[in-house]
């Protein structure tokens, strides 16, 4: 295509040959091998003058857009390589959106126009496995010191607090002592999903000096919201959920007691993704 070009621009073999440092033979056997390719005559030539073709003056715009393609696929290719490009498939619990991290991810995306995002909420023993199976490369969970062969790094803590219905006794306290709610039914992540969470609900509510009657679960903190809306229960949750403004559900300062859940990144070490390191170094980690 480039010798096509070469060629439709200086209408003269000499010439054309000449911006490739070659005689004029492999020209003409190169622009032969396209005719014979396309099954058209491209240039009418006689031995005064060279001139493009019906379908030659067409196979110009589309030559140009074709080799213009192939470069941005190549500079594409080669960000890719050096880890200014490509898909981060990311997972997270629901919390992480309204704290730091997804600025940082933003900001990442900002700073490399070829990086895209792909986002999937689960819960934190989903996203260790996803990560073992190479569905994800970064998670953003809530996980204890043994991740297995994952490694981590704590990105933030967030305090929880109680998440009432409107229409609770408690509605319209500022603050709620834990030990009040030893009588309510909770809402709860179930520890299959999110071990570490569950069992920072059960230590807080033992702490105040009652095991909690859980009666309802769910996947994700956005159902146990719902949930809570819907009179089923209370529950604990961080309180950068807060921010989410659901509906019917009021939030509530845990008087007495402070209960923190840290969230950290997860990810795979034996993940070759050259974006990786990127997203790490901005996080504080190393891959």
């Amino acid at each position: 295509m480039r010798m096509f070009l070469a060629l439709a621009e200086e209408l003269h073999y000499g010439r054309a040959a000449a911006r490739f440092f070659i005689s004029q033979p492999p020209l003409t056997k190169a622009i032969q091998q396209l005719e014979e390719r396309l099954g058209v005559t491209l240039f009418d030539r006689n031995k005064r003058s060279v001139k493009l073709t019906v379908a030659g003056t067409a196979l110009v715009q589309e030559a140009r857009r074709l080799l213009a393609q192939t470069e941005l696929s190549i500079r594409t290719v080669q960000r890719a390589e050096r880890g200014d490009a490509g898909r981060l498939r990311i997972g997270f619990v629901a919390a992480v959106l309204f704290m730091d991290i997804r600025e940082v991810v933003l900001g990442l995306e900002r700073d490399l126009p070829g990086l895209e995002s792909v986002w999937e909420e689960m819960g934190s023993s989903e996203q260790l496995q996803a990560l073992e199976q190479d569905r994800i490369d970064i998670g953003f969970a809530q996980v204890s010191q043994g991740v297995g062969d994952m490694k981590s790094i704590p990105v933030g803590r967030v305090g929880l607090v109680i998440a009432l219905d409107e229409g609770h006794r408690l509605a319209r306290r500022r603050r709620v002592k834990l030990e009040e709610l030893a009588e309510d039914a909770f809402v709860a992540i179930p520890r299959h999903s999110g071990p570490s969470f569950h069992d920072l609900t059960i230590a807080a509510c033992m702490e105040a000096g009652f095991s909690p009657r859980i009666m309802h679960y769910a996947k994700h903190l956005v159902s146990v919201v719902s949930l809570v809306a819907m009179g089923r229960g209370v529950s604990l949750v961080p309180r950068s959920f807060a921010r989410a403004g659901v509906p019917g559900v009021v939030f509530k300062d845990i008087d007495g007691l402070v209960v923190e859940a840290e969230y950290s990144a997860v990810w795979n070490p034996a993940n070759t993704l050259p974006l990786l390191p990127h997203v790490l170094s901005l996080l504080g980690g190393e891959h």
